[in-house]
C-alpha cells in the first residue's frame, strides 16, 4: 500500500513537472529566442560538471543506504550526518574550481556565475533521505510549491530578451530555495551524532563507485550541449536543448514510477528476499514498457507539426529532432529499471559503473564523429545509440538473474499497438489544422487505439495492473 502511495505521489509531481512546461516553454523560447535559450542551454551544461563533481554520487549512494536501515534511527542519523558533511567538502572542492574556470573564461561569466548558484541547491540537497526513508509526500509537496511560484515569477518578470539572467536566477535560486526548505521536516526524523563519532571517510570509495555512473546519465545532455556548442554553435546547442526537454518531460513519468521501487527492492535485497525483488523488477519493466511505446507513438506522430506550434517560428528543425530522439525513451526506460533500480540495489555497483564508462566513451566518439556532419541531428542520434548500448550491456550484466525473454515480454504486443496508433496519429496530423484542441482530440484518438490493441493481444500489462487493483483492495 505504501508504495501505491509513493507512486501516486511520485507521479503527479512528475505530471506537474510535465504539465508546466507547456505553460513555460512556448512562453519563454519565444522570448529569449533561439539565441538566449542556446546560451541557458549551453552554459548550464559547463556548470553541470562542477555541480555533479559537487554530488559525488552521494543522491543515489544516500538514498540506498539509507533503506537500507530506514528502521533504526541511529544508523540511519549517523549515516545522514556523515554524507552531509562529505557532500559539504565535495561541493566546497567544486565550488573552488569553478570560481577558477570563471576567471579564467572570457565569455558569459555574469551567465556562468548565475548558474553558479546551483552549487549551493547540490549542497543543501537531502531528498535523497526522504526517498530511503520511503517518505515522498515532502518531497513532491515542496518541489509542486517550489515549481508553480517560478512559473509565475517567469510570467511576471521575464519579458525580453535582456532578462535571460534574470531568468536563469529565477531557476536556480528556486532550486536552492526549495532544498532549504525540506530542512526543517528533518527534526523527528534524525538524532545528533557527535562529530567524533562520524566515519565520513567510510563512504568516500563507494560514493566514487557511483560518482562516475552519475556522471553519465547527466552528461550525455550536458556533453553533447557543450560539444555542440564549441563544434558547430550555442543555437544549434539551442535546437537539442528543446528537443531534449520534450522527450525528457515525458521520461519523467516512466522514471517517476522506477523512482518508487528503488527503496523497497533495496529493502528486498537487504532482508536476503531476491525471488520478490525479480518479480518487482518485471513488473517494472513490464509498466516502463507499455507506457515509453505509447509515449514514442505520440511523439513520432505529431512531430512534423508540433515543434513550431509548441515553441514558435525559428524552431522548425526541432520537430525531426524531437522524432528520432523519442526512441531513447525505451532505452533509457530499460536502462531506469536495470540500471538504477535493480544493479544499484542489489549492490552491482562494478556493473553499473562499467556500463556508464562506456556510454561516456560511446557518446564522446559519436558525437566527434557525427556534430560535424549533421549538427544538431547528429547529436542526437549519438545519445539515442549511447542509451541503446548502456541499456544492452545492463541487460547482458545481469543475464545470471533475467533471460533475454522475461525481459522483453510483451514487447511484440507493445510494438504493434504502437506502430499502428502511431500511423493513425501521424495521418489524422497531417489531415487536422493545428491547435491544442485538436492536438487533445488525435492524442485520445491514438490513446484509445493503443491501449485497445494492448487489451486485445493479453499483453503482460493488464496482468500487472490486476494485481495492483487487488492488493489495493486488500
Amino acid at each position: 500500500m505504501k508504495l501505491l502511495k509513493n507512486m501516486f505521489y511520485n507521479t503527479s509531481y512528475q505530471l506537474l513537472t510535465l504539465l508546466l512546461p507547456l505553460v513555460t516553454v512556448p512562453y519563454v523560447s519565444r522570448v529569449l529566442s533561439p539565441q538566449g535559450i542556446g546560451i541557458n542551454a549551453y552554459t548550464s551544461s559547463i556548470v553541470m560538471y562542477f555541480t555533479l563533481f559537487g554530488a559525488l554520487g552521494i543522491s543515489l549512494y544516500g538514498n540506498r543506504e539509507i533503506a537500507f536501515v530506514q528502521s533504526n534511527k541511529y544508523k540511519r542519523s549517523k549515516i545522514f550526518w556523515e554524507l552531509v558533511v562529505l557532500k559539504l567538502a565535495s561541493v566546497s572542492i567544486a565550488t573552488l574550481l569553478f570560481f577558477g574556470f570563471v576567471l579564467l573564461t572570457n565569455e558569459w561569466q555574469l551567465f556562468y556565475l548565475i548558474q553558479g548558484i546551483n552549487l549551493l541547491a547540490t549542497a543543501t540537497d537531502i531528498s535523497w533521505y526522504f526517498i530511503g526513508v520511503e517518505d515522498f509526500k515532502i518531497i513532491v509537496i515542496r518541489n509542486t510549491i517550489v515549481k508553480l511560484i517560478t512559473v509565475v515569477l517567469t510570467f511576471l518578470v521575464v519579458k525580453t530578451p535582456d532578462d535571460l539572467a534574470l531568468y536563469m536566477f529565477l531557476i536556480a535560486f528556486a532550486s536552492l530555495l526549495g532544498n532549504l526548505t525540506v530542512w526543517h521536516h528533518l527534526k523527528h526524523e534524525i538524532i545528533k551524532i557527535p562529530f567524533s563519532r562520524l566515519d565520513v571517510l567510510v563512504h568516500l570509495r563507494p560514493t566514487l563507485m557511483l560518482f562516475l555512473p552519475q556522471i553519465t546519465m547527466q552528461i550525455y545532455l550536458s556533453l553533447n550541449k557543450s560539444m555542440l556548442g564549441a563544434m558547430d554553435s550555442v543555437v544549434s546547442a539551442g535546437y537539442f536543448d528543446q528537443s531534449d526537454k520534450i522527450i525528457r518531460i515525458l521520461f519523467t513519468i516512466v522514471s517517476a514510477i522506477g523512482g518508487v521501487f528503488l527503496p523497497r527492492l533495496s529493502s528486498l535485497f537487504s532482508s536476503g528476499k531476491e525471488k520478490q525483488a525479480k518479480a518487482l523488477l518485471l513488473k517494472l519493466v513490464d509498466l516502463s514498457n507499455a507506457i515509453s511505446m505509447l509515449m514514442i507513438a505520440g511523439v513520432v506522430g505529431v512531430s512534423s507539426t508540433f515543434a513550431v506550434f509548441f515553441f514558435g517560428k525559428g524552431y522548425e528543425v526541432v520537430g525531426p529532432l524531437m522524432a528520432v530522439e523519442s526512441l531513447m525513451i525505451i532505452c533509457i526506460s530499460y536502462g531506469n529499471a536495470l540500471g538504477t533500480q535493480y544493479l544499484l540495489a542489489s549492490r552491482r555497483t562494478k556493473a553499473y559503473t562499467m556500463s556508464a564508462v562506456i556510454g561516456l566513451v560511446a557518446n564522446v566518439v559519436l558525437n566527434i564523429l557525427l556534430i560535424p556532419i549533421l549538427g544538431a541531428m547528429g547529436a542526437i542520434i549519438s545519445t539515442v545509440i549511447t542509451e541503446f548500448i548502456v541499456s544492452l550491456y545492463q541487460a547482458i550484466s545481469l543475464r545470471d538473474v533475467f533471460t533475454f525473454k522475461e525481459l522483453t515480454r510483451g514487447m511484440l504486443r507493445y510494438l504493434i499497438a504502437a506502430t499502428l496508433s502511431g500511423a493513425v496519429l501521424y495521418y489524422i496530423n497531417t489531415q487536422m489544422s493545428v491547435s491544442l484542441v485538436n492536438y487533445v482530440i488525435q492524442s485520445l484518438v491514438a490513446v484509445t487505439i493503443y491501449v485497445g490493441i494492448v487489451f486485445i493481444t493479453k499483453a503482460p500489462v493488464i496482468q500487472l495492473f490486476r494485481d495492483f487493483r487487488k492488493e489495493h483492495r486488500t
